[in-house]
């Protein structure tokens, strides 16, 4: 990656794959050295920035984060699966180009606002955000209803009372339904169907079915039966009866397709179907709400189900674009969750991921002990994470006051650009910042007396960033270094 120095000449070229993500270069008066941060002690003017695994860059809009840092860690990352994410197609059409040359583009626009010239005349594969296609069993049916219910509570685990009463009971059924909108064996014709995804599951929760109060014809009642292996050869009926309804999105097919799959909920989902009308209509509004993204055109877009192997591809791209409105932040965090589980089965196995996520308080706003297990978890796993945002106060939509003060206190590394404003980093910053020993001389009458004393090394307004095109690396919680951050057209990263 060339990027021009203050001189005009082009700086040093990275590490061809480089560990972590890219965070400017270092910016310092003619002939010093940094010598307070141990990433970058002994660089000097000019020099790439050394940071962490994961870095989250803030400031105002109008400050760059696009052109100066989230598109250059796209391109830099090379030959090396990368996941995308912003709230339009500014980011995908600046990277979309050079990441295809790399390996397969994949698109999921959960916004509908990419328009074809953004894709810039490349064959980008479209895709769903449907994490039915994922699920291999019932341990990964009941995380994902976990998941779904929780970011019906924010995000943050909250919700309580009759609320968390009701969402503690649909949370197997919810379950079930999710296992029912994936890939089943149908038991007549013996072949792998998809079952609908998402969509087909939140349209089934509302729809009990024929006869919601009696026992379910074929589960309970003698004669031929749906079995996990197919049509029940023991039958004693006198002749095979005409193939049950596999197909229709509602409660009764829902537990027929999970017999097929021999899931443990199926007993749950039939325990509630008969019970009285209330009750039913409780579980299925927790349902409801835990897929209502699912009920927007533009995330149930009938597109080829995304799968995290997708990315196991050399130099695979997945660009996710979800609006900042959070409309589908369900999707989108679900996606990454989804993305994080697969790599942490599979690290051994797999390369270095990068996740680059603009906006990402407000198009994913991932729950808060999902996004703290990414921070503390993600270098082992092989993941690396750059995140945007305007001010990391924005998690407080979606977090508790405590989620996000332990953000704060634990993430490695805040890249702060102008219009920031993030004080309370700052102020921390200052504090920590190891002081200085400084020199003062003072005179009386015709004496002259000299004094060493130990100082801050820096103050808010020294960390403060007042121009475009600059940023203050704040490191392990200290003042760490100030960077250029050179416009994306000043590199050959397009090239």
């Amino acid at each position: 990656m060339g990027i021009l120095n203050r001189n005009g000449s082009v700086s040093a070229k990275p590490p061809a794959l480089p560990d972590a993500p890219y965070v400017g270069i270092i910016d310092l008066p003619d002939g010093q050295s940094v010598v307070r941060d141990w990433r970058n002690r002994g660089k000097q003017d000019g020099d790439l920035a050394a940071g962490p695994p994961h870095v989250l860059v803030a400031g105002e809009t109008g400050a760059s984060k696009t052109r100066s840092i989230l598109a250059p860690n796209v391109l830099a990352w090379g030959p090396r699966p990368v996941v995308a994410m912003s709230s339009k197609g500014d980011l995908c059409e600046l990277t979309i180009e050079r990441r295809s040359k790399y390996g397969p583009v994949y698109v999921m626009d959960l916004a509908g606002r990419v328009r074809p010239s953004e894709l810039r005349d490349i064959d980008a594969i479209p895709v769903s955000a449907d994490p039915c296609a994922a699920l291999t069993c019932d341990d990964d049916a009941i995380q994902l209803a976990d998941l779904l219910l929780e970011m019906g509570d924010g995000g943050d685990g909250g919700g309580g009372g009759d609320s968390s009463f009701w969402k503690s009971l649909a949370r197997r059924r919810l379950a079930c339904f999710l296992r029912a909108g994936g890939w089943y064996v149908d038991p007549y014709t013996r072949r792998r169907v998809w079952g609908g995804g998402v969509a087909w599951a939140l349209d089934a929760c509302e729809d009990v079915g024929p006869n919601a109060a009696d026992p379910m014809e074929g589960v309970e009642q003698s004669g031929v039966g749906v079995t996990q292996e197919g049509v029940d050869a023991d039958s004693t009926a006198a002749a095979a009866p005409e193939p049950r309804d596999m197909e229709s999105a509602n409660w009764s097919v829902a537990i027929r397709r999970c017999l097929t799959l021999g899931s443990r909920h199926v007993k749950s989902l039939l325990a509630a179907r008969s019970m009285d009308a209330k009750q039913r209509d409780s579980i299925g509004m927790n349902c409801q709400s835990a897929m209502s993204s699912w009920s927007l055109d533009t995330v149930a877009t009938g597109h080829r189900p995304f799968e995290p192997s997708m990315l196991s591809e050399r130099g695979a791209t997945l660009y996710i674009v979800a609006p900042s409105n959070g409309a589908a932040a369900p999707p989108a965090s679900i996606t990454l969750a989804q993305i994080t589980q697969h790599w942490s089965e599979h690290y051994d196995d797999l390369r270095t991921i990068l996740y680059v996520l603009d906006e990402l308080a407000n198009a994913a706003a991932p729950p808060a002990r999902l996004f703290e297990s990414w921070v503390s978890q993600g270098r082992g796993w092989k993941i690396r994470l750059l995140g945007g945002l305007q001010n990391s106060s924005q998690f407080k939509r979606v977090w508790s006051d405590a989620s996000c003060e332990i953000l704060r206190n634990t993430f490695p590394s805040f890249l702060l650009l102008i219009g920031a404003n993030e004080i309370e980093l700052m102020e921390r910053a200052v504090t920590l910042t190891p002081t200085e020993e400084r020199g003062t001389a003072s005179r009386t009458g015709a004496q002259a007396s000299h004094a060493r004393e130990r100082g801050q090394a820096m103050t808010i307004a020294d960390l403060t960033v007042a121009e475009p095109g600059y940023g203050r690396l704040l490191l392990s919680g200290m003042a760490g270094v100030r960077v250029r951050l050179p416009d994306l057209d000043a590199t050959d990263l397009r090239g």
